[in-house]
């Protein structure tokens, strides 16, 4: 099925873009919560948005990267939409797992101390900067592989 957006994109590729943004503007909203010190509803926030995301990857990006771009990985540093597509998936996979770790840290007592953090400004700051990065990176993708041509 064709996207709404009117690139060559698929239907799933627009949809996921326009959540993506969404998620983007989520987070940032989220942050503000924590700069009012609203922490309670800023973890809420950030923890749904990066639920919706695993969910994302698992549904629409995991796929299309395992179709268009894993089995063409040889090709993978000649041809500029594949590098593009290359790094945001493993920036993405990066800020998912951080993510993730962030969470478990802050809601559970699953880890040891050891593998807990104290510095939490840094470690947010440092998550929310790397998945800004990666939602810019997505949108490049997107861009690459949908609305600008292949050379």
């Amino acid at each position: 099925m064709t996207g709404f957006l009117g690139t060559g994109a698929t239907f799933a590729a627009d949809l996921n873009l326009v959540v993506q943004l969404i998620m983007g503007t989520l987070l940032i909203a989220g942050a503000a919560l924590a700069k009012c010190k609203r922490y309670r509803a800023h973890g809420i926030c950030q923890t749904t948005v990066l639920l919706l995301n695993l969910l994302m990857i698992g549904l629409v990006m995991g796929p299309s990267f395992h179709k268009q771009v894993a089995p063409r990985m040889s090709k993978a540093f000649h041809k500029w939409y594949f590098v593009v597509a290359l790094v945001h998936g493993v920036l993405g996979i990066a800020a998912e797992i951080l993510g993730l770790y962030i969470v478990i840290v802050a809601a559970t007592n699953i880890l040891p101390q050891w593998l807990r953090f104290n510095h939490w400004k840094l470690w947010m700051r440092t998550e929310l900067m790397l998945w800004t990065i990666v939602l810019l990176s997505g949108l490049a993708t997107y861009c690459a592989w949908y609305a600008a041509p292949f050379r």
